[in-house]
């Protein structure tokens, strides 16, 4: 049991961590997959890259979902359309704007299939911390919903906390 309340603060703060290693870890599986997807589509089926990225993040982005709202985030309860689904969608979208226009400008430059995979990258990248905060913080966040702790501290922290603040 942490004997200040400095420690048992820092225990709190590590949830967030927690949380955004399991965010990365979502987009280590996310990224990969996007990729083959994009690798499929623009060498196998020769399909243009802003097709194929448009494509991809399409059928990518719904994995994701569900990997961050019931992994990432502990949420059990329904899904929820204008606060979850919406926003997620959003910010999908931005990315895939971004990386498609990014797609179509480097198919312009280059006639590399491959030209779609880094635009996606560069894309995807550039919203990746904008996404964690705007998912923690609008979306799935513990003051969202706030009846449903979506990772709730050890049983034992409030105790840790009262124990703290009766000995300072």
């Amino acid at each position: 049991m942490a004997s200040t309340k400095s420690d048992a603060l820092t225990r709190l703060r590590e949830a967030d961590y927690r949380k955004l290693l399991r965010f990365g870890a979502v987009s280590a599986i996310a990224f990969p997959a996007t990729q083959v997807i994009l690798l499929i589509f623009t060498l196998g089926l020769d399909w243009p890259p802003a097709t194929a990225n448009i494509a991809a993040v399409s059928i990518a982005a719904v994995p994701a979902y569900v990997l961050n709202r019931y992994w990432v985030w502990g949420k059990k309860d329904k899904n929820r359309l204008t606060t979850e689904i919406l926003p997620f969608w959003g910010i999908t979208l931005l990315g895939l704007v971004i990386s498609t226009v990014f797609a179509h400008v480097g198919s312009d430059m280059s006639d590399s299939p491959l030209v779609a995979n880094v635009a996606n990258t560069l894309g995807f990248g550039s919203v990746w911390v904008l996404k964690f905060f705007v998912i923690d913080r609008l979306m799935f966040g513990q003051h969202h919903h706030i009846e449903h702790q979506h990772f709730p501290p050890d049983e034992d922290l409030d105790a840790e906390i009262h124990a703290a603040e009766a000995s300072a």
